[in-house]
């Protein structure tokens, strides 16, 4: 996973923002902050589209993703704690960054870990994830998440199609 495969993502990605046919979608509201997710297959890969609700300060998840990924914020601002550590017992945070609209970055380390905390108001990333790892994670719902009711996902793939500013034909 890298930001050159990323970028041929987003290259490809205004075609399908057209409508909501053909996303899928997740509401994952298990643990803070709590995130609307719309995905689609893309090569072996899925390109994934977030909008992540603020939460109070330390009450974001850290967790390692089960999958390398590439991430571009595309509106809004989050800090992001970093850490490293193997196994499903939660490292020591290495760093707190803030990654402002237009920040890119990868995830390509299975025992790399994170978490974000949207500041200010909700944002809205775009995600390209890979084939998973076999990599056990420290937390799961309790149930599975539930698709977004389909007013939501419209105003999802219609806010990503404002932020980059593509028209309908």
């Amino acid at each position: 996973m890298n930001l050159e495969l990323l970028e041929a993502a987003l290259a490809d990605l205004p075609a399908w923002l057209t409508s909501a046919d053909g996303w899928r979608s997740l509401r994952i509201d298990y643990h803070p902050p709590f995130v609307d997710r719309a995905w689609r297959p893309w090569r072996d890969c899925r390109i994934s589209i977030h909008r992540i609700y603020p939460c109070a300060p330390g009450a974001s998840l850290f967790h390692p993703h089960p999958w390398p990924s590439a991430v571009k914020v595309l509106e809004g601002r989050y800090e992001m704690a970093v850490g490293y550590g193997a196994g499903t017992i939660a490292p020591p945070v290495a760093a707190r960054i803030i990654a402002n609209a237009g920040t890119v970055y990868t995830m390509t380390e299975p025992d790399g870990w994170h978490d974000v905390r949207p500041l200010d108001a909700s944002v809205l990333t775009v995600m390209l994830s890979g084939p998973p790892w076999a990599r056990a994670t420290p937390s799961a719902p309790a149930s599975p998440p539930q698709p977004l009711e389909p007013a939501v996902l419209e105003a999802l793939i219609a806010a990503a199609r404002a932020r980059l500013s593509i028209t309908r034909p």
